[in-house]
């Protein structure tokens, strides 16, 4: 299985939402569980704690809610997930959609085609997000969500910038949906991140919207999220040091989730 650096960081996820799934804590993933179980990864080589296990799942249950509230108020729309990996979003949620597009490197999609089937609203594009050749074969319509989970922090700015400009010309009027370390985030993941061991580079991030919003005049600034306390089965010391420590004020110094729209 030959995946470069940055790819080999979607088996981090994919665990964390699978050991959550199967002890049924935040996030119902029977598609990542299936997948853990019979891919060849020694997953047992991920250094990897509960704690980001959990983390993992709740950002990824933000982003799932965030989706399905654009796809409930835009019927019919055309979703984009870049830098998809082996994630079952276009499962989890809300069905209501005309074409969910799942793009990554095409070994990832190599591999993701072995536990999803293309049909009618569901297609895989095997390509680097920056090869935008994938934009010329993306069929919208009037309502387009790019939603990108894991993504932002492993390009640089100029890489960002680039590709902005390229979805807005290809694409015209887009919604945004990405998460994305602080600039003290970055610094931080040099010392200890889960990714190192993958040799992985963190290299982007930003601080506040105003910056981000410097990369285009057509970026409109929607909304930002944090990593949240869930209600869930957590008990005792184990839901104190999550609730506290990893959606405290630190955790959120380092990381959220953000929304905005690119104008025409």
């Amino acid at each position: 299985m030959e995946l470069n650096n940055e790819s080999k960081t979607l088996f981090i996820p994919l665990l964390g939402k699978a050991i959550m799934s199967k002890d049924n804590l935040f996030l119902h993933d029977p598609k990542a569980e299936e997948i853990i179980s019979k891919i060849d990864y020694d997953f047992n080589s991920l250094k990897q704690s509960k704690w980001l296990s959990m983390y993992m799942s709740v950002r990824a249950l933000i982003i799932d809610e965030l989706c399905n509230k654009y796809i409930k108020e835009h019927p019919n729309a055309t979703i984009i997930h870049l830098g998809c990996g082996l994630d079952s979003r276009c499962l989890r949620v809300n069905q209501n959609f005309n074409t969910w597009y799942d793009i990554d490197y095409e070994n990832v999609i190599d591999i993701r085609k072995k536990f999803y089937e293309e049909d009618s609203k569901h297609k895989m594009i095997g390509s680097s997000v920056l090869d935008y050749k994938w934009l010329e074969k993306i069929k919208t319509n009037d309502n387009i969500m790019v939603v990108a989970e894991g993504l932002t922090m492993y390009l640089s700015e100029e890489e960002i910038k680039e590709l902005v400009v390229q979805i807005n010309y290809k694409l015209g009027d887009v919604h945004l949906l990405f998460d994305a370390y602080s600039k003290k985030g970055v610094k931080s993941s040099k010392i200890k991140n889960t990714v190192n061991q993958m040799n992985a580079e963190i290299k982007y991030g930003f601080d506040n919207p105003e910056e981000f919003l410097q990369l285009n005049n057509n970026l409109e600034y929607v909304a930002t999220h944090l990593i949240r306390k869930e209600d869930n089965n957590l008990h005792g010391l184990t839901k104190f040091i999550f609730d506290n420590l990893y959606c405290g004020k630190l955790s959120q110094s380092i990381y959220k989730i953000y929304e905005f729209n690119l104008k025409r």
